[in-house]
């Protein structure tokens, strides 16, 4: 008689170390694109990457600025395969980097750029805000913070709008941010009808702007006074 055949089956566990690496790969159509937002919104980036082990991400500024996560938290480095934006401001905006690794090489980056729409401001304090003698020079400076970038011009007394002349050189130069746009205006050799109020203005499609500056005139620098000749210089003369 035959007897029975029993064949005894045993899970053997899986050496991953055993299976093929393969360098991580992010996943374009599932990771957020470049994109613009309104001040004062919130946003989640998200970024997908594929690979054997499974790559872990983290996410940088271009500029090495530290990333606000909401209003009380900032870091250099933030893990994680989404990145949530409190809030935003103009501060914010920047180019984001995901990246991938697994210790497998290369490790793999994707670049987000996020732009934030603000409303045109300008710096609390233009210089100089003072006065010149006639005859003298002075140049006047502000700085303008605006998303798109605003359009933007000098005026003085009512409104005038100021142009590259001899008597005035204009001159303008982007920030150390892409929101940020210094002016600056020189007034050359100061007549009695020059004084008065000078205004910086901005203008985007989000609002305007316009920093007032007050140039008065003052007395010529008086000449540093001469020391009378000594008695010994007499003396000796």
């Amino acid at each position: 008689m035959l007897q029975p055949h029993y064949r005894t089956h045993h899970n053997t566990p899986v050496n991953l170390s055993s299976l093929p690496t393969v360098p991580p790969y992010i996943v374009d159509n599932r990771s957020s694109r470049d994109m613009m937002v309104q001040e004062g919104a919130s946003l989640n980036l998200t970024c997908s990457a594929t690979g054997t082990p499974p790559p872990s991400i983290t996410w940088r500024r271009e500029d090495h600025m530290k990333i606000n996560i909401n209003k009380t938290y900032q870091t250099t480095e933030y893990e994680g395969t989404s990145l949530p934006l409190a809030r935003v401001s103009r501060m914010d905006m920047a180019a984001y980097l995901c990246i991938a690794r697994n210790g497998v090489p290369p490790i793999v980056s994707k670049r987000i750029q996020v732009s934030v729409n603000c409303n045109p401001a300008h710096d609390e304090h233009p210089a100089p805000a003072g006065g010149r003698p006639l005859g003298y020079s002075v140049t006047l400076e502000c700085t303008i913070e605006a998303h798109p970038p605003a359009l933007t011009y000098w005026t003085r007394g009512q409104d005038v709008m100021l142009h590259q002349s001899n008597k005035y050189h204009i001159d303008e130069k982007p920030g150390e941010v892409s929101y940020l746009t210094h002016m600056k205006l020189t007034i050359s050799n100061l007549k009695k009808g020059d004084f008065g109020s000078y205004k910086c203005v901005a203008k985007n499609s989000r609002g305007e702007t316009e920093g007032l500056i007050k140039l008065y005139e003052t007395d010529p620098p008086t000449p540093a006074p001469t020391n009378p000749p000594s008695y010994l210089d007499k003396l000796f003369k």
